[in-house]
C-alpha cells in the first residue's frame, strides 16, 4: 500500500472523527437545547392561555358585578343577616294599609337553626328560622289580599298555617309561619333543638310573645 493511499485513508478517518466529535460535542447539545426551549415555550403558551381564560372570566364577572350586587341586595331584603324585626313590622304595616286591613297582632318565638339535612339540596348552611304569628282584621276580600301580600312580600316567609274567623265587627285572618335569617360567617347560631323548619308539613307553634299596636 502506497504512502499516498495511507494518507487518504487516515485523512478520511480523521474527518469522520471530527464529524462525530462535532455532533456529540456541538450539534446534539444544541438540538437538545432547542427541543427543551420549544417544550418550555409550549408550556408557557399553555399557561398563558389558562391565564387569559381566567382574565376573560374575571372581566365578565367585573362587568356583571352591578347585576350581582343588585341580586345580593334583593336576597338580603328577603333573607337578611339579622332578624330585623322592626323592619318586618314596618313592611307588614305597609302591606296592611295597602290591603285595607288593620294589624291586630305580630308575635315571634326564639330563633332556631334550620336542620342542615333540609338545606343540603340547596347548598345553604347556617340558616336560622324565626316562627312568627300575624293577625289582621278587615273585610274578607281585603284580608285575602293581605294574606297573599304577606306571603309574597319583601321578606321571605314560609306560611305553615292560616285561619280565618269573624268577630262582632269584622273578619279576621291569622297566619303562622317562619321568616329566615342567614347570619354572617362567625356569628353565634342558635341550636337545632325543636328547630322551626324541622318538618315543613307541620305548622309552627306560635304563642303570642308581643302584640304591637297597628
Amino acid at each position: 500500500m502506497s504512502i499516498l493511499r495511507l494518507w487518504v485513508i487516515g485523512s478520511a478517518f480523521v474527518a469522520v472523527l471530527i464529524l462525530l466529535a462535532g455532533w456529540f460535542l456541538g450539534i446534539q447539545p444544541r438540538l437538545a437545547e432547542a427541543t427543551a426551549a420549544d417544550s418550555e415555550r409550549a408550556g408557557v403558551s399553555e399557561v398563558n392561555d389558562q391565564y387569559e381564560a381566567v382574565l376573560v372570566e374575571l372581566r365578565e364577572l367585573s362587568d356583571n358585578l352591578p347585576a350581582l350586587q343588585s341580586d345580593l341586595d334583593a336576597i338580603r331584603v328577603e333573607i337578611p343577616q339579622e332578624p330585623e324585626l322592626p323592619d318586618l313590622l314596618g313592611q307588614l304595616n305597609e302591606l296592611a294599609v295597602a290591603s285595607g286591613v288593620a294589624l291586630n297582632e305580630v308575635s315571634t318565638e326564639p330563633p332556631q337553626l334550620v336542620p342542615a339535612a333540609l338545606l343540603e339540596p340547596v347548598g345553604v348552611t347556617d340558616l336560622v328560622g324565626i316562627p312568627v304569628r300575624i293577625s289582621a282584621l278587615g273585610a274578607p276580600e281585603s284580608l285575602a289580599q293581605f294574606l297573599k301580600a304577606a306571603q309574597f312580600g319583601p321578606r321571605l316567609m314560609w306560611v305553615g298555617r292560616f285561619s280565618t274567623g269573624d268577630d262582632a265587627e269584622s273578619g279576621r285572618v291569622t297566619l303562622e309561619g317562619i321568616i329566615f335569617v342567614l347570619p354572617e360567617e362567625g356569628a353565634v347560631l342558635p341550636t337545632e333543638e325543636g328547630a322551626a323548619g324541622a318538618d315543613p308539613s307541620a305548622a309552627p307553634s306560635a304563642e303570642p310573645s308581643a302584640s304591637p299596636s297597628p
